[in-house]
């Protein structure tokens, strides 16, 4: 197959970043369009490349983010592309954060022990009692992390808080987990 095949026709190309110019001006049909077109091509191009779950957050919030980014837009460029690109960038950053979150686990546990330790009867009976100490809305954010196994965006989505102020939640709240499991430890 040649790379032309994989390019869109040039009629295209003008008639989406066309839509995008309606659709900044306030045309809700042209915006519904330009999302039913782009968005699935967007996801398709990066699933072969990140798999199912980043492309298809990535390809929406790209779209997002060139509605929120329509004064850089050059009519006449290809729509797509640029719109393809903000989702790589987001993609690639999604990536990063997900192997420095997972380095992070693997430091803890080498740190502190292995999950396995956390098998142990008595330690967690012991988690069980400074989970229950906690807060109502610590324990909901511990809950939906570590038993629904959550990302902090996922939960700061579906709380309205931002991923950062879900992430330094999460860790005070471990970190006030580790320090009151020592001291029943002791006891």
């Amino acid at each position: 197959m040649n790379s032309s095949a994989l390019q869109m026709p040039e009629t295209s190309r003008d008639e989406r970043g066309a839509w995008f110019m309606q659709a900044l001006r306030g045309d809700s049909d042209a915006a519904t369009r330009l999302y039913e077109a782009c968005v699935p091509a967007v996801r398709g191009w990066l699933r072969g490349r990140v798999g199912e779950s980043v492309a298809e957050e990535c390809a929406h919030e790209a779209m997002v983010m060139a509605f929120r980014r329509g004064e850089q837009f050059r009519p006449g460029t290809c729509f797509e592309s640029w719109v393809r690109t903000m989702a790589w960038r987001m993609a690639l950053n999604a990536l990063r954060t997900d192997l420095r979150r997972k380095t992070r686990e693997t430091a803890f546990f080498e740190q502190n022990g292995s999950p396995d330790d956390f098998r142990d009867e008595a330690v967690l009976a012991a988690l069980d009692r400074c989970v229950a100490e906690l807060p109502g809305e610590q324990r909901q954010l511990i809950r939906l992390r570590f038993q629904l196994d959550q990302s902090a965006g996922e939960i700061a989505a579906s709380l309205g808080r931002s991923r950062v102020a879900v992430a330094v939640s999460l860790h005070r709240i471990c970190k006030r987990l580790r320090s009151d499991l020592e001291q029943h430890a002791r006891l």
